[in-house]
């Protein structure tokens, strides 16, 4: 039996923003909610996607961030409000969860497909929440970004569930090391290594299957 339990529970809604001089329709931010909510492959009853471009989707249904990064990145607000779905205990961070690990929350079974791309929207909500300008600067270059989940078995979530680290079975890169590799263009053999065996996985997501081999080819 885990020891690990789901820390929170997060889903929004649509808003209008004001940023940059225009308006965004957004639904970044997220709040914890509490008794059972459904999971599915699109992701959890009631969440709201406003860029479904980038985000959503069967490979990132379910956007998952360790709670240790609310200290690290100085945002100490609630729970979701760097975007998050579910909220993992700190011991399931970017540096120990790797492309291809699953995680069983309850009776549900999530596949980890990529790290998150942060967005300048992200820049925008981190950076009113700790009152200091480049966030996503901060965010990015600590590989700390969060983790993108593909469901393979529904079941309904609620917070303090039990949660498994399920290591995949094939070699992968974390996702803090995966991220880091092709935020900086892949340019070392070293990030080239990273990227290739990313590319050879197969719970990869197709979104960053497609960047990845489009940066190999131009270095």
């Amino acid at each position: 039996m885990s020891d690990l339990t789901l820390v929170s529970l997060n889903i929004g809604r649509g808003q209008t923003r004001h940023w940059r001089g225009k308006t965004v329709e957004t639904a970044i931010e997220k709040h914890p909610v509490f008794g059972e909510v459904a999971l599915t492959e699109a992701g959890l009853a009631g969440d709201e996607q406003k860029d479904t471009k980038n985000h959503g989707g069967p490979d990132k249904a379910v956007l998952a961030i360790p709670a240790g990064n609310y200290a690290r990145f100085g945002v100490f607000w609630h729970w979701g409000a760097l975007g998050e779905n579910l909220t993992l205990p700190d011991a399931l961070n970017e540096t120990v969860v790797r492309l291809g690990d699953r995680l069983r929350v309850g009776d549900a079974l999530l596949e980890v497909t990529q790290p998150r791309s942060p967005c300048w929207k992200l820049d925008e909500l981190g950076s009113a929440f700790t009152g200091r300008k480049g966030f996503l600067q901060r965010y990015a270059a600590s590989g700390r970004v969060g983790i993108y989940l593909r469901v393979l078995e529904a079941a309904p979530l609620r917070v303090g569930q039990p949660l498994e680290h399920l290591p995949g079975e094939q070699a992968a890169p974390t996702i803090h090391d995966l991220f880091l590799a092709k935020h900086a263009g892949g340019r070392t053999p070293e990030q080239r290594e990273i990227i290739e065996q990313a590319l050879s996985h197969p719970a990869l997501s197709q979104a960053w299957r497609d960047e990845l081999t489009r940066l190999l080819s131009q270095t």
